[in-house]
């Protein structure tokens, strides 16, 4: 898996380093594969890029408190219905020619303290899945996502692979899991055996 330092994810997701410090004092970080900090010292990956828009976006378009977005992302990455997968999809079966992707954050109660439902997929796949339900969805495009990514990259003069992903079926898949798999139990060791500043 490609990784990079800190300077590299701040320029791909055009946030200063003092609003990123902010940001993971307060816990408002969302990091690919469910983390809140790298599992390494300095080292990200561009699913954490995608993973720190994600949370951005939610927390714009929805004006959901970022802490809360943050952890939509880290709970929500995972599975086939997961945002990873929808990525992956996304990268895939680009615009015009495929329906767009979407996050759906789709509330059930005019109470937002209580959880939204988080739903993924295409227009009708969404559908199908909040039929019958009274809700009040907003909807993030992944191939929109993916845009601003591209977008960012080029502005920092980053050169991004034309992949981000790696799909099931796809060589190098089960690889590409084993180092996810590695690298949540990496941040778990680090999470455990940090000391107190």
């Amino acid at each position: 898996m490609i990784t990079f330092p800190r300077d590299t994810l701040l320029a791909l997701t055009r946030i200063s380093e003092s609003t990123w410090d902010q940001r993971q004092y307060c816990s408002e970080v969302a990091l690919a594969f469910g983390l809140s900090r790298p599992a390494h010292a300095n080292e990200y990956t561009y699913p954490d890029a995608c993973a720190v828009l994600l949370a951005h976006m939610i927390h714009c378009f929805i004006r959901l408190e970022l802490k809360r977005a943050a952890e939509i992302v880290r709970e929500t990455w995972d599975g086939d219905d997961g945002w990873l997968a929808l990525l992956t999809k996304a990268e895939r079966y680009p615009l015009p020619e495929h329906p767009e992707q979407f996050v759906c954050i789709a509330w059930r109660s005019l109470d937002r303290n209580l959880p939204p439902r988080v739903v993924m997929g295409d227009t009708a796949e969404i559908a199908t899945a909040l039929r019958g339900q009274t809700v009040a969805p907003t909807f993030i495009s992944m191939h929109y996502l993916l845009k601003a990514l591209r977008g960012n990259a080029k502005l920092a003069g980053v050169r991004l692979p034309p992949r981000l992903t790696i799909a099931r079926g796809e060589p190098g898949f089960k690889d590409w899991r084993r180092e996810i798999d590695s690298l949540r139990e990496h941040a778990g060791l680090r999470a455990r055996t940090r000391t107190p500043a």
